[in-house]
């Protein structure tokens, strides 16, 4: 008996301990569903997974959670496939429940083609730097060969380190033989990058660094990469304001690496004392062939050193010394030392003081010098006395080619005197003059199409005057003696409006005839671009009959002797196109006869 009541207790506490068990289990599968609705992530309890996936070109990592897989049975084939909204309420404990949780777990490896992930995009555990490419493996650098490839490298490495935004621009010009960056926000660290990625690059011959921001700092990092680099030639680092030490340090590495042929300063913010360190560059640099010093601040003490390196100098073939100071003994040093120079090709001294007596000195250089062969003046003090001694220099001059006299104060009478002397003399070699805003007569035009005859010969002007033309323009203010009918016509040419078009769309009454009012008010509904007087001169050309109506036909005559006009012009040009192809053939067989 004794025995048996010890069994009964002990089956009761086996079968309780089970009931405890199951409850627990209950409790824990509880909170498996409710788990299933509203996962809970960065627990100890909940398994993660990660699959990689593609976003356009870049990677990013999915990680998917024990918490979100749904365990399903398979459900009958002629059941519905409506889905059933997950019940947030957990189910009533019950030994029920518990045998069919035991169940399902036993079935479970039959079922895994049931699980169904739910993917949550997540960035718990999620690494940033996962959607940057490597520098090794840049999807930009897939198509560079090795050596490119280690220059771009190279170069974001060293950007990372100086702590500056790489520039996509410079990155993508490292495998080119020209890099242009202009007006960048460079600065100086970012050009120290730049620099660093550039000392063994053997691609790059050209680099361009206008405008970026350099000042002292960024020209001394480009003198320590020219003292390593050899195949870099020309070099643009104006508008940097490089200032007295950045030139000094660009002219140190001059003495070393003669592989530079151009070099652009300007804009440096240059003053007098530092003309002795170009000078020294003049003095030092043998393969320089080009030397930019625009937009700096040479005024007479720097004109003098300037011009003293350049008498000695035979190796420059290009001298940019446009907008600066010079005047007086400064502008005359440098006209000067042509006397002597006889390497120089081209001369702009354009934007600066050169006067009357400027002029003198100007004129007896170019009757010494032989070499130079362009020759740009423009936008100075050139008066009528300063263009004569200008003139004496070309007439007796038989090097210079090239003239570019624009923005000085010259007169019509004064350009017929230019052309003339061009004409007769027989030493003057000018084949192109730019005269670009300045105004010339009747007769100077004639007198260029006597030279087009027999020689090739360009010029550029503005406005040709009519005689009487001036007194005209006093009146109106605005007239720029341009045939105003031909104006019209041409007008409609470009817009491919017929004479008939016009006139129905002036003609309101269908009289087939307009007044000059009427004229004029549809020219500025038009928008046609003519002035008030300029109208008037137009209407009074096409009113042939004077009684103050423009009609149809006299619109048809006025086009008619627009299309003569034209032809004319044409066939004048083609003339002087011929004669010139006549005369180089003619200069060429020459050339050969005298060879051979």
């Amino acid at each position: 008996m004794g025995n048996k009541l010890m069994a009964m207790k002990a089956a009761r506490e086996q079968l309780d301990g089970r009931e405890t068990d199951d409850i627990g289990n209950q409790d824990a599968n509880s909170k498996h569903d409710e788990n299933q609705n509203f996962p809970v992530q960065n627990t100890s309890d909940t398994k993660r997974e990660t699959q990689t996936v593609q976003i356009g070109n870049r990677s990013a990592s999915l990680f998917l959670s024990s918490a979100s897989i749904n365990l399903s049975k398979a459900k009958p084939k002629d059941t519905s496939n409506a889905k059933q909204s997950p019940s947030t309420t957990p189910a009533p404990i019950s030994r029920q429940t518990t045998k069919t949780k035991r169940e399902k777990s036993r079935l479970i490896p039959d079922e895994m083609i049931q699980i169904r992930p739910t993917r949550e995009f997540t960035f718990t555990g999620y690494d940033i730097m996962a959607d940057v490419a490597s520098p090794e493996c840049s999807d930009d650098d897939e198509d560079d060969d090795d050596n490119t490839r280690q220059i771009k490298s190279t170069y974001r490495n060293t950007c990372k380190m100086l702590g500056v935004t790489p520039a996509s621009s410079f990155k993508n010009q490292v495998a080119t033989p020209a890099i242009t960056m202009r007006s960048h926000p460079t600065g100086p660290e970012g050009v120290r990058a730049m620099a660093i990625a550039l000392v063994d690059n053997q691609v790059v011959t050209s680099l361009d660094l206008e405008d970026n921001g350099l000042f002292t700092d960024g020209a001394k990092y480009i003198a320590e990469m020219l003292h390593k680099n050899r195949t870099i030639i020309d070099l643009n680092i104006a508008e940097n304001l490089i200032g007295t030490e950045g030139v000094r340090a660009i002219a140190d590495v001059l003495h070393v690496n003669h592989k530079i042929t151009s070099l652009d300063i300007s804009g440096s913010g240059l003053v007098d004392t530092d003309a002795l360190v170009l000078a020294d560059i003049l003095q030092n640099a043998p393969c320089l062939r080009e030397l930019i010093l625009s937009h700096n601040k040479f005024c007479g003490e720097g004109g003098m050193i300037l011009g003293s390196a350049i008498a000695t100098n035979d190796t420059l073939r290009i001298l940019d010394l446009s907008w600066n100071h010079l005047r007086g003994k400064g502008a005359m040093a440098i006209v000067a030392a042509l006397q002597k120079n006889i390497g120089l090709r081209k001369l702009d001294i354009s934007w600066n003081g050169y006067g009357k007596d400027e002029c003198f000195i100007l004129s007896h250089a170019l009757q010494e010098n032989t070499t130079l062969k362009e020759l740009d003046i423009s936008n100075n003090r050139l008066n009528k006395e300063a263009i004569k001694h200008l003139l004496d220099g070309i007439q007796n001059g038989d090097g210079l080619e090239t003239l570019r006299i624009r923005g000085n104060p010259v007169s019509p009478e004064l350009a017929l005197a230019i052309i003339k002397v061009i004409q007769e003399s027989e030493n003057c070699r000018i084949q192109q003059l730019d005269m670009g805003d300045i105004d010339v007569n009747e007769d100077f035009v004639s007198v260029v199409d006597d030279i087009t005859m027999y020689r090739p010969f360009e010029v550029l002007y503005s406005n040709v005057l009519k005689h009487g033309g001036l007194q005209k323009r006093e009146v109106e203010g605005i007239d720029y003696n341009v045939n105003m009918v031909d104006e019209l016509f041409k007008y409609m040419h470009e817009n491919n409006y017929r004479v008939i078009d016009l006139m129905k769309w002036l003609d309101k009454d269908g009289s087939m005839s307009v007044s000059r009012e009427e004229f004029k008010q549809g020219m500025k509904t038009a928008q046609f671009p003519l002035t008030e007087f300029q109208l008037d001169k137009m209407v009074d050309e096409l009113d042939m009959d004077g009684d103050g109506e423009v009609d149809f036909s006299e619109l048809l005559a006025g086009e008619r002797i627009f299309r003569r006009r034209m032809r004319r012009r044409l066939e004048r040009e083609k003339a002087n196109a011929k004669r010139r192809a006549e005369f180089k053939r003619t200069k060429v067989l020459l050339t050969i006869g005298e060879h051979s």
